[in-house]
């Protein structure tokens, strides 16, 4: 018996002067797992810190001290374990390619920030599988399904990246859909 084929991830609409390409992230249910896990330990401290915090004020003012900065990082290491949490949730790369501009935006619960590139300016739309670099902040991002991607295109002198949520072969599809419809992003030497 064969292996059942994927259907894609992806979903994509035509307008009239545009194509919208919406990716959900790839769903980790162990990451999701974990992250509830966390995120209940999390609110455990998240309460306890003040109370510890006034506590050592009146004891030792240098214990005060590192509470307040440990609650600090605390909340923030929280913030973003529930920005991931809902990300793997509900969340959904939302890509718009037209005429004149590629925009992105990461949504969740239809909320989220657009980057909108000037098409005239991108170069080189391609497949390009991410490799992980410890020294690019980005990577770390890409292994909690935020950001990075396989299809890439250079702006400028940078390299952005789309489409997290899909692997290789899927990614080629989106991007023939792309070139098959706006054909300004055909790179001249594969003709």
């Amino acid at each position: 018996m064969f292996v059942k084929p994927s259907g894609p991830r992806h979903t994509v609409t035509e307008q009239a002067d545009s194509l919208v390409f919406r990716i959900p992230p790839k769903r980790n249910i162990f990451m999701l797992g974990f992250l509830t896990l966390w995120l209940g330990g999390w609110v455990v401290g998240e309460l306890m810190a003040p109370i510890g915090f006034f506590t050592a004020v009146q004891k030792n003012p240098g214990a005060a001290v590192f509470m307040l900065v440990w609650f600090c990082f605390w909340t923030v290491g929280g913030a973003f374990a529930i920005y991931t949490w809902l990300w793997l949730v509900k969340g959904c790369e939302v890509v718009t390619i037209s005429a004149t501009a590629l925009s992105i935006k990461n949504e969740i619960f239809r909320y989220g920030r657009t980057k909108h590139y000037d098409v005239s300016e991108i170069r080189d739309l391609r497949i390009s599988p991410l490799v992980y670099n410890p020294y690019d902040f980005r990577s770390g991002l890409a292994f909690w399904g935020i950001g990075g991607g396989a299809i890439a295109f250079d702006y400028g002198f940078k390299t952005y990246r789309f489409g997290a949520g899909v692997d290789e072969a899927e990614a080629r599809l989106i991007l023939q859909t792309i070139t098959s419809r706006l054909p300004q992003f055909v790179d001249a030497s594969d003709t």
